[in-house]
């Protein structure tokens, strides 16, 4: 827990979300749980179909259901439980309280409306500022994610913006109303490094300026390394490992984690000095339409043991903050062989 703030602003317990297909019922989030502390950045992480995404589009209930459906737990915003509020009460605080970068910014931003009318749009909204105020404050975003002559592109559309600039207006969007909550949900997919770089920094800047938590959901654990304060790694819809960030990478424990960090490049070592190879995780990720018996990551693990094939392992803590679902656990930390 984070000692400077004690009482999290945003909380996921035991969430579990379906979904209802043809081939029947698909659990995509199976009892997820984790807080969220004023002016943090936590990274979720995992390889794609995980339920990162899932868990962040359910907390400003943007799931359709059906088929979506909401089998149990909660989702608390300032104590208050989102999946039991009203369409009404979502409205007020999406955009508001709460907002969302998405992962792809042109199918998110209104083609057919200017850079300054979707930000002047949700400032009149929320804000009740009047058009001429909410335009000004638009070209303020603006400049304030570092898109120069704010002034002029205000009155740009999408199609005249690069795809880093896109994101910026994105998150110029995401940031009007000053929310409290920011879901950055794969923010830097498909930019280059540089520019990956450029928003990552802008996304630290404006925590600390504005006090913003930010939730990070992301596949690059370089990322995370670089500007998150915990870290949530999610395997199979499951949360697997749970760490502040120095902790998880220092000793990384459950066999899912240690395989990501395994497929991380080594920069560090000069190509002349022999890198590392990658590692590989071998295996498939298994159907989420079948119940879990066992560990959902044993048929993968070169530690399972016959066990891990028949209980389901809980999380538990290794150390302060430190929590890991693996029945070996305390084996793998005392460097017991694969």
């Amino acid at each position: 827990m984070n000692q400077a703030h004690p009482a999290p602003i945003l909380e996921v317990d035991d969430l579990r979300i379906a979904f209802a297909s043809p081939d029947g019922i698909v659990r995509a989030v199976d009892g997820v749980s984790w807080q969220l502390f004023p002016g943090e950045m936590l990274g979720i992480v995992g390889e794609s179909g995980c339920g990162k995404s899932v868990t962040a589009m359910s907390v400003l209930r943007l799931l359709p259901g059906p088929p979506a459906m909401y089998a149990s737990g909660a989702i608390r915003f300032r104590g208050e439980n989102l999946l039991d509020a009203t369409e009404a009460r979502m409205r007020e605080l999406r955009g508001n309280a709460i907002s969302m970068i998405f992962q792809d910014p042109m199918t998110s931003l209104n083609p057919v409306l200017t850079i300054g009318e979707q930000i002047a749009e949700v400032l009149m909204l929320h804000q009740g500022l009047g058009r001429r105020a909410a335009w000004t404050r638009a070209a303020e975003m603006l400049d304030l994610v570092g898109i120069p002559d704010p002034q002029r592109r205000v009155c740009e559309y999408p199609h005249q913006f690069s795809g880093g600039m896109r994101q910026r207006a994105m998150i110029a969007l995401a940031l009007a109303c000053s929310p409290a909550v920011l879901i950055a949900d794969e923010p830097t997919t498909a930019l280059d490094v540089t520019i990956q770089a450029q928003i990552m920094d802008l996304l630290d800047r404006l925590r600390r300026e504005m006090g913003t938590a930010i939730v990070l959901i992301t596949h690059d654990l370089g990322v995370v390394a670089e500007s998150c304060d915990r870290v949530v790694v999610m395997y199979a819809g499951n949360k697997v490992e749970e760490a502040a960030v120095d902790e998880l990478f220092a000793r990384p424990t459950h066999p899912y984690t240690r395989g990501l960090l395994g497929a991380m490049p080594d920069l560090d070592t000069p190509v002349e000095a022999g890198r590392r190879r990658l590692a590989e995780i071998p295996g498939m990720v298994p159907s989420l339409k079948q119940a879990a018996v066992g560990c959902r990551f044993a048929p993968r693990c070169a530690y399972a043991e016959a066990g891990c094939h028949r209980t389901v392992p809980a999380l538990a803590p290794l150390a302060v903050g430190h929590a890991v679902a693996c029945l070996r656990a305390i084996d793998i930390l005392e460097g017991a062989p694969a």
